[in-house]
């Protein structure tokens, strides 16, 4: 999120992620936890003046670092 140029979706950061630490981004159902516990993690950033997000396209949310 730091290095991002753009604001990202929680799911774009868990795929990043996923990369990073060689899981496996075809495992639909790791997608989904990760994503969720990166959604987790980033509310409590925003919470904390870190984060900040923004409504994305359709039902997506937006983040970037504050």
């Amino acid at each position: 999120l730091r290095q991002a140029t753009e604001p990202l979706t929680s799911r774009d950061i868990a795929l990043q992620l996923m990369v990073e630490r060689a899981l496996d981004q075809g495992d639909e159902k790791l997608v989904r936890l990760m994503t969720k516990r990166i959604g987790v993690a980033l509310r409590g950033m925003r919470d904390r003046g870190i984060a900040s997000s923004t409504e994305g396209p359709g039902m997506s949310v937006l983040w970037a670092t504050a």
